[in-house]
């Protein structure tokens, strides 16, 4: 049922951006390359736990020896059962699922359409590896304080309110928005306003990534759109590595007007995270995503929540130029030319 879920999101939005004239309708054909091969894996798993649930299953002693056995790195054969369980949990949590590359799923070692070296490349320069989940990350709004998981921030459907799901209820809903994570580094650093600067303006230049797709009513749109102010297929989230209190009257006021636009959605990456354990204080949802020692970078994240590609953060046009490039393998036209400016 989990994988049938999962079947119906990869093709809802593709059909909706198809629908919508925002992509080519040959992206359709990507929903069967996405999800066949996550089908037949599946497949694969039910007949061979099914075989495995037929036979004798271990005992509780075989099956706290061959933990123990991993905790010291032992040599010895495991049970079959265990050691199919083990293999499995990735794949069964939901978490284990890869799609190879494609229009959607690239970098310079995946994809022939760029070269572009801002493109981020796996391992040497980032943890994130394009067509996977994006890595979860705690981060805290600094509109409120209150702190988000950045995971569930991209997936979140519609809840009702109540008491328990406050940081749910601030959540990007599911609507088919691609989410450009903009991770700024520390604002100490002489290059994060400049080079955030520098990514607003050339993101609001003619024919880029941005305003080759604007809302009719952008000029208008209401104070309270939170996500999509400005294209009904692209939002923003930018995370600054710096403590909330430092942020709270200062970063709306501090970054580009574009991204000072998605008030809502302005982190500090204040969070310790034991899975990052050398990075002391501030920063640790940068490092988990690869961006260490002050680097900055873009995580562009498709709707469905899975990376799309992963760029370098720099002043001047480079960034905005190699997303114009990733945006253009789908979007049926090549993007970065003259067109129709953004406005704020």
């Amino acid at each position: 049922m989990n994988t049938a879920f999962l079947d119906a999101q990869n093709l809802s939005w593709k059909i909706h951006h198809v629908e919508q004239g925002f992509a080519d309708r040959s992206i359709l054909k990507t929903y069967q390359t996405e999800r066949k091969q996550i089908a037949e894996n599946l497949l694969d798993f039910n007949a061979r736990y099914a075989k495995l649930f037929s036979q004798r299953q271990p005992a509780a002693e075989e099956v706290a020896g061959a933990a123990k056995a991993t905790a010291h790195n032992n040599d010895e054969p495991e049970n079959e059962f265990v050691k199919t369980f083990k293999e499995s949990c990735e794949f069964t949590s939901g978490y284990g699922v890869a799609y190879g590359p494609n229009l959607y799923n690239w970098s310079p070692e995946n994809h022939p359409a760029s070269q572009n070296s801002l493109f981020c490349r796996y391992p040497e320069q980032t943890t994130l590896r394009t067509g996977r989940i994006l890595a979860p990350a705690t981060v805290t709004r600094v509109t409120d304080a209150n702190p988000t998981h950045l995971g569930t921030f991209i997936l979140q459907y519609t809840i009702p309110k109540s008491p328990t799901n406050t940081f749910l209820e601030n959540s990007i809903p599911m609507n088919g928005s691609f989410r450009i994570f903009v991770f700024g580094g520390s604002p100490k650093s002489s290059t994060c306003y400049p080079a955030l600067e520098s990514f607003a303006t050339h993101s609001l230049k003619p024919n880029s990534y941005l305003s080759a797709f604007l809302r009719p009513d952008a000029e208008s749109t209401s104070y309270h759109e939170l996500h999509n102010p400005h294209s009904r297929f692209i939002t923003f989230a930018t995370i600054l590595a710096a403590p909330h209190a430092s942020l709270y009257n200062s970063s709306v006021a501090g970054l580009p007007k574009l991204l000072a636009r998605y008030r809502d959605n302005i982190f500090a990456d204040d969070k310790q995270d034991f899975r990052v354990p050398e990075v002391k204080g501030l920063g640790a949802a940068h490092a988990k995503m690869g961006f260490k020692e002050g680097q900055a970078g873009v995580v562009v994240v498709r709707p469905d929540g899975y990376v799309g590609c992963v760029v370098k953060l720099v002043e001047g046009e480079g960034t905005v130029k190699a997303l114009n490039e990733y945006f253009s393998a789908f979007v049926g036209k090549q993007l970065g030319g003259e067109g129709v400016k953004a406005q704020l």
